[in-house]
């Protein structure tokens, strides 16, 4: 099969239409180029640019949040090993083992220290609380009014937490040049529970 096209003679049957018409065809034929452009390259292409550009603002954030908390790096470490030491103290002052016997002997030292005589401290039954567990004893000493307020500040000063309770003071012995006072009383002290008790 021959294909026999005069594009000689399709010029002169298109010149033979009116300009009007022509120029109608033409414009038709743009216009449907322009809204084929628009559906199919312009608008897929404007719909990824700002799903990207909303990709890259989001990544941006993300970029200057990570480096804020790079520059704050430092501080957060610095600021962690100080609450690593906090929990040191804290741990001293609340041991998280039973340690009551460490306890007596500095109770024993401070009152050796400063002259008190301790007659007994007699543990009661521990109490758990949510995270602590109250240690509760009884404590009877004997001494003068100055040698038991040293006293009782050296326990205050102790690095684990010991409460006084209520104190029943009696006079022990009293002569011409000296008064010795029996107190006895409910002290307390505290130990942390940790997670295996």
């Amino acid at each position: 099969m021959e294909l026999n096209v005069d594009f000689d003679e399709k010029l002169e049957q298109l010149a033979k239409v009116p300009k009007p018409i022509r120029l109608a065809v033409v414009s038709a034929v743009l216009v449907a180029i322009a809204v084929g452009y628009w559906f199919l390259a312009y608008q897929p292409a404007l719909s990824e640019k700002t799903v990207l550009t909303a990709k890259a603002q989001e990544l941006q954030r993300e970029l200057n949040n990570a480096r804020a908390v790079a520059a704050k790096g430092p501080a957060f470490e610095a600021e962690i090993a100080g609450l690593e030491r906090d929990l040191e103290l804290a741990l001293k002052q609340l041991p998280n083992r039973k340690q009551f016997e460490d306890l007596l002997q500095d109770i024993s030292t401070a009152g050796k220290k400063v002259g008190v005589t301790i007659k007994s401290i007699d543990r009661a039954a521990e109490v758990p609380r949510d995270f602590y567990a109250e240690v509760p004893f009884d404590l009877e000493i004997e001494g003068s009014y100055h040698d038991l307020a040293r006293f009782f500040e050296m326990v205050a000063a102790l690095p684990r937490i010991v409460n006084i309770g209520a104190l029943d003071i009696d006079v022990a012995s009293e002569n011409q040049t000296a008064t010795r006072l029996k107190v006895s009383g409910k002290a307390k002290t505290y130990r942390f529970l940790s997670d295996e008790a």
